[in-house]
């Protein structure tokens, strides 16, 4: 019996129950029973014990706790697993955790408020976290809300979380979400957290979650735009911007129709952009640089580009070899001309004999280019913008018969930039990208039907904006700015035609791309491309296609040279290419020396070789009929061999030669 002095009651296996004065009012015969008669069914996940106590009176209320001790069998127990104290509840129909309860050697010892029914079950099972906390990027100064899907059996106790960074506890954050305050990335960039999870049993800790703090990105603005620029024929143009935000990323482009459409530039992807080595046919150009980054994209305003004629600089020196004459243009402007001059090819007004010593063309000055036809005519592009043409008329204007053994101007060309003589018609391209064309048109090689001659620079029609020309005998080419390649005409078409097949208006060669030269022979044609390879097509008499055989072919094939290219030449049966290291290369017929190989076997090679003792070459060109060659070396000299009877090798003498000779008396700087 114990009373409002308070007393203490044992009961079987050790249990106890000690209640303190004044937790009851009145006498109450307090006992302890080991049984579990009359409690509910044990939870499912419960393994019973074997120990289970009651007190009596059931429902009986202390004013004041109570302290009962409540023994347990410890073998009951694994290793890491720790009991439990349980009590029914108070509507007496499940089980509820008594708080607060702790172990005691072989007991659970805890405060209690009434009598009732009380379990120790075993065991309890971890949490499990199923959905592991993940990285997050914020930018500053955002926050990051991290999260943990975790479950654990409800007997085990209600889960409990407490995040933590770098290892540290954050206090407060005790729910399965935790979101930062505002991030930094002086001060937050890289710290890890995680966040431990904590039932009845214990804790499971998370893997850790990376945070990643990046700064704004800031959208691109360009300031200053980039500026027009004007430069002589031969400069270089300059175009550069300043541009602002994050990261930018840089393209610049260049018009294509005036400045309403733009192609990018390749390698371009700085803020500036340099035109090297700029020409007629540039003038009027418009670049712009595109700039982009995560937050967004914008085009700068368009420069134009304003190219003056101007004397023409070093690099724009020009040589050539036509049908037995050689022509050449200096630094100055000056051009020079030696070899036959039968109908006027020498340009020194009547003809006076060959000559095999280079002197100076006539009286005609300013000239910016030269061009030497397989028909006996020469040709010349003034720093005015003006065409000059001289030799058999038969091949200037297609009046067969005449001579015009002194320059006159050519109507209709104006703002030209270069000119290519072929067999009896000349190409020349305007500054804006337009092809013109005179002479005769049998072939269709003027690029207009009706095969009628015409003696005024005529426009190709059905051409897009042209980056350079080239004129064979019954046919001509056009590199587009994009790198594509145009024909028309009878012979080398490149189409799949063969070579009887005539088409007066000019098509474009079907995938044959990325073109930066051309060149035209009799019925061949070459075409070298950005990756500095060359393809050929036409008439592979004498193995002048240079890809091992002698089988022509109507379409562009790949020759054996593929890389390392800089400049191609085709002439009659021959062809040559030069190298990035200034050693010129050439193949086709050698009946006189044309290969430039030193002997005069093989007749004839098919696949590409050096021409012996040249270096530092950095222009070629190669003459038609029996054929020579002409290579400009760095220091301005001029070396040639092959076909001498008229003298156009320039060394004084008439015989031909198996390698280069120096033109006498020339020097082209």
């Amino acid at each position: 019996m114990i009373g409002p002095a308070g007393g203490t009651v044992n009961g079987s296996a050790g249990s106890q129950v000690v209640v303190p004065a004044n937790a009851l009012a009145a006498p109450v015969s307090v006992g302890i029973a080991q049984t579990s008669t009359g409690a509910r069914a044990l939870p499912a996940g419960f393994v019973d014990p074997g120990l289970m106590f009651a007190l009596t009176p059931h429902g009986t209320s202390f004013a004041l706790p109570a302290t009962i001790r409540v023994p347990f069998d410890s073998s009951l127990f694994p290793a890491g697993i720790a009991p439990v104290l349980y009590k029914t509840n108070a509507a007496q129909n499940g089980w509820d955790v008594v708080a607060g309860a702790t172990v005691v050697g072989n007991a659970m010892q805890a405060q209690i408020s009434s009598f009732s029914w009380i379990v120790i079950p075993v065991p309890l099972s971890l949490p499990t976290i199923a959905v592991q906390p993940a990285n997050q990027s914020p930018i500053e100064p955002g926050t990051a809300t991290f999260s943990v899907g975790a479950t654990g059996p409800t007997l085990s106790g209600t889960l409990s979380f407490q995040w933590k960074r770098n290892g540290v506890v954050i206090p407060g954050a005790t729910n399965n979400v935790y979101t930062t305050g505002a991030t930094s990335v002086a001060t937050d960039n890289g710290a890890l957290y995680s966040v431990d999870v904590s039932n009845l049993a214990g804790t499971v800790t998370s893997g850790d979650a990376l945070l990643t703090v990046t700064t704004a990105v800031v959208a691109p603005a360009i300031n200053p735009q980039p500026a027009d620029a004007s430069v002589a024929v031969g400069a270089s143009a300059t175009f550069s911007v300043v541009a602002t935000g994050t990261s930018p990323v840089f393209q610049w482009q260049r018009s294509i129709d005036g400045g309403v459409s733009f192609n990018d530039i390749p390698g371009a992807n700085t803020t500036s952009f340099t035109l090297t080595n700029a020409q007629l046919s540039d003038s009027g150009s418009k670049f712009r640089v595109h700039v982009s980054n995560a937050a967004g994209m914008l085009d700068s305003s368009a420069a134009t580009l304003t190219v003056s004629a101007g004397a023409p600089a070093a690099n724009s020196v020009r040589i050539a070899a036509g049908n037995g004459f050689s022509l050449a243009v200096n630094t100055a402007g000056v051009p020079s001309s030696w070899g036959i001059d039968a109908i006027g090819q020498l340009g020194n007004g009547p003809a006076t004999g060959n000559r095999s010593t280079a002197a100076p063309l006539g009286t005609i000055t300013g000239v910016l280019s030269v061009s030497a036809g397989s028909g006996s005519q020469g040709v010349a592009v003034k720093t005015d913008g003006t065409v000059w043409a001289w030799g058999y008329g038969g091949s200037i204007d297609c009046s067969f018969g005449s001579i015009s053994p002194a320059p006159f101007q050519i109507p209709g060309a104006a703002n030209i930039t270069a000119a290519s003589a072929g067999g009896d018609h000349t190409l020349v391209l305007r500054s804006d990208g337009v092809v013109l064309s005179f002479g005769c048109n049998d072939s269709g090689q003027l690029g207009r039907s009706g095969m009628l001659p015409s003696a005024a620079a005529t426009v190709v029609p059905g051409l897009p904006a042209i980056a350079a020309v080239a004129a064979g005998v019954d046919f001509s080419l056009a590199l587009d700015r994009n790198g594509n390649v145009w024909s028309w005409g009878r012979g080398a078409l490149g189409d799949g035609s063969a070579a009887s097949v005539m088409r007066a208006t000019p098509a474009q060669i079907a995938g044959l791309a990325g073109v930066t030269a051309i060149a035209a022979g009799s019925r061949h044609a070459l075409a070298l491309k950005s990756d500095g390879s060359v393809v050929a097509w036409g008439s592979n008499a004498n193995g002048k296609l240079g890809n091992g055989a002698e089988v022509d072919q109507t379409r562009p094939v790949a020759t054996l040279l593929t890389q390392r290219i800089t400049a191609i030449a085709a002439g009659e049966d021959n062809s040559l290419a030069l190298r990035d290291d200034g050693v010129v290369l050439s193949w086709g017929v050698n009946e006189t020396g044309q290969l430039g190989s030193g002997f005069l076997t093989p007749g004839f090679r098919s696949a590409p070789a050096p021409v012996v003792g040249l270096a530092g070459v950095v222009a070629i060109a190669f003459g038609s009929s029996l054929g020579h060659g002409l290579a400009l070396h760095s220091d301005g000299t001029v070396r040639a061999w092959g076909h001498n009877d008229a003298g156009q090798l320039g060394n004084g003498g008439t015989a031909f030669q198996l390698s280069p000779v120096v033109v006498t008396g020339l020097n082209l700087n």
